[in-house]
């Protein structure tokens, strides 16, 4: 009966912090995507261009050692190069690489999220890539 009792809060230990880290995640992610949307609404706009760069960076700087701790190193690695670029090209005054280092830097992080949904989609394709291991 102990063994039972102690794997029943095992299991509703991992699954609140899967929750948990799921929803950081999701906010994180979802913030970062808001803040490139309004760079590129910026640019699209022609003003205000510094201001939403600034946000997008200072968001950046907070959520990367949460998403670290979340991620795969080599994946969050390509959205800085992207991030990280845009300051470069706006100081340059390349709207065109800045838009496409922005647009980059959102399909990265929409991937991101969609790949980290719980879905039965996802949980599927983790349970067939362990088959191979």
């Amino acid at each position: 009966m102990k063994r039972f009792a102690t794997a029943l809060v095992l299991l509703a230990l991992t699954l609140t912090m899967s929750i948990g880290a799921q929803l950081i995640f999701s906010k994180k992610t979802g913030e970062l995507i808001t803040d490139l949307e309004s760079l590129l609404a910026a640019v699209d706009a022609g003003e205000g261009e510094k201001q939403a760069l600034d946000k997008a960076e200072s968001e950046w700087r907070d959520s990367k050692k949460i998403l670290h701790i979340l991620l795969v190193h080599r994946s969050m690695d390509e959205i800085e190069i992207n991030i990280n670029s845009l300051r470069e090209y706006l100081d340059s005054g390349d709207d065109e690489a800045l838009r496409q280092a922005c647009t980059e830097a959102l399909k990265q992080l929409e991937n991101l999220r969609d790949a980290g949904k719980i879905t039965i989609e996802n949980v599927l394709n983790i349970l067939q890539l362990s088959d191979y291991d």
